[in-house]
């Protein structure tokens, strides 16, 4: 006697409707999952550019300039040695970023305006500030530095 093994062609279509049901079912709310998931990611690659800057600056005993441009959805990052908050020929760039798509720079307000700067000992310029990002649904995301170099995440209403 011969043993058959495999799938009849009932039970693999039985399987497929399965699948074909769930992803209908997922999909969805998965593709409206991807602008928040999107909005965080971009919170902590600023949060982790503003903490490399820090350490550059205490690291190297210069002062680090960190600049936002709203209009442009992105951010630099340079040693300012001639404090004059632009970035010349013998500053090189340590970081920049462009936001990714379908996430906007809302604001970026400091002391000094879009722009702000560690000094050697790790502490930021003025009292600190808050960079604001918001996705296409306008849920938004702020990103805090405090006058000692702190920085973290909060929420668009969480204190």
């Amino acid at each position: 006697m011969h043993k058959k093994s495999g799938f009849t062609l009932w039970e693999v279509m039985t399987v497929i409707g399965i699948i074909a049901v769930l992803s209908t079912i997922a999909i969805p709310n998965f593709i409206g999952w991807l602008p928040k998931y999107r909005l965080g990611s971009a919170a902590r690659d600023i949060l982790s550019a503003m903490q490399h800057a820090r350490l550059v600056a205490v690291k190297e005993n210069i002062n680090v300039r960190v600049n936002f441009d709203p209009g442009n959805n992105n951010f630099l990052i340079f040693p300012d040695y001639n404090s004059d908050k632009n970035q010349d020929p013998d500053e090189p760039t340590i970081k920049g970023g462009i936001l990714p798509g379908g996430i906007t720079l809302d604001e970026a307000k400091f002391t000094a305006g879009e722009t702000f700067s560690f000094d050697s000992r790790g502490l930021a310029s003025g009292f600190g500030g808050t960079i604001r990002i918001a996705n296409h649904r306008n849920e938004k995301t702020r990103i805090v530095i405090n006058k000692t170099g702190n920085s973290r995440i909060l929420g668009e209403y969480e204190e």
